[in-house]
């Protein structure tokens, strides 16, 4: 028995680890995340056969103490192994956890995601385009590019699709200067998925400035500092991570729900675009869950 739980527990940290490191490297796959889905799907019934394994090794137990069967040998129940390497496997865990859900929160949200991700699925790429002509006066963003100020202009431009060249308006293309009809721009489109438009290039995905230089390192550096003092913490605790790995259902099964509506919170970021504030503040709840399934763990074994 004690072979079935040490083997579904490792295997549920294994293939959660690989699921909360997908979820924290820079460039992922656009929803829906079928990868970090699949690994999810894993990690949740690696987690049940635990809970399985669990509760008929703890029936096992409770029912060879009933018989005495022990007592008669004159043979303790055999303590829990040490846990000096699960302190920091637990402790590094958690941390990741919560990184790959705050993570779900940066990169290209509602409307536009969906539509870069249509774009992105077809084949869009990103082309430079020659502008054929101006539609009415480029309007000043009040921001700067390189030092030039930064205008916004609907713009008329010849796309060459795989069926046949097309000439396409273009509104809200942002330029450094005023734009004119000659200068090259760098649009988004798919060759073959004419239906789909064309966009300027989006400055507001996960490779933008604002996600990739600022957001992502923040929370990788904040959630390994956050590791790092776990996982000091629970060896310090090691005695009680150790009996925390024997199964009891007061304490592990709130944990395991708790863990389950984290789940369930970062699911619609996996598989759409949410609005902004909408996802923020579902990746911020799910991010949440881990700390507070320790915290349960913690005041209750």
């Amino acid at each position: 028995m004690r072979t079935g739980t040490r083997l579904t527990g490792w295997a549920t940290l294994l293939v959660g680890y690989a699921t909360v490191l997908l979820g924290v490297v820079p460039f992922r796959e656009l929803p829906p995340k079928r990868y970090e889905l699949w690994l999810l799907a894993a990690t949740a019934a690696c987690a049940l056969c635990w809970l399985l394994a669990s509760s008929v090794a703890r029936a096992s137990r409770r029912a060879a103490l009933r018989r005495k069967a022990w007592r008669r040998r004159y043979e303790p129940w055999p303590e829990p192994r040490s846990s000096r390497l699960l302190c920091w496997v637990l402790g590094f865990g958690i941390a990741l956890t919560s990184m790959a859900a705050l993570c779900q929160g940066v990169g290209p949200d509602g409307a536009e995601g969906e539509w870069l991700a249509k774009a992105h699925r077809a084949g869009g790429s990103r082309y430079e385009l020659r502008i054929d002509k101006i539609v009415g006066a480029p309007r000043p963003t009040d921001a700067e590019i390189n030092g030039a100020d930064e205008y916004a202009s609907t713009i008329v431009v010849t796309v060459p699709f795989h069926s046949g060249p097309r000439q396409v308006t273009v509104d809200a293309v942002h330029t450094s200067g005023k734009p004119e009809a000659g200068r090259t721009v760098e649009l988004l489109y798919a060759p073959d998925r004419p239906d789909l438009g064309v966009r300027q290039a989006p400055d507001n995905d996960i490779g933008s400035f604002a996600g990739r230089i600022i957001a992502l390192p923040t929370i990788w550096i904040l959630g390994l500092a956050a590791g790092l003092v776990t996982s000091v913490a629970l060896y310090r605790r090691e005695a009680g991570v150790r009996y925390a790995r024997r199964f009891e259902p007061w304490v592990h099964l709130p944990a395991a729900v708790l863990l389950a509506c984290g789940a369930a919170l970062v699911t619609p970021l996996l598989v759409g675009f949410p609005t902004t504030g909408t996802g923020w503040c579902l990746a911020a709840a799910a991010a949440a869950t881990p700390w507070l399934a320790l915290a349960w763990v913690a005041k209750t074994s």
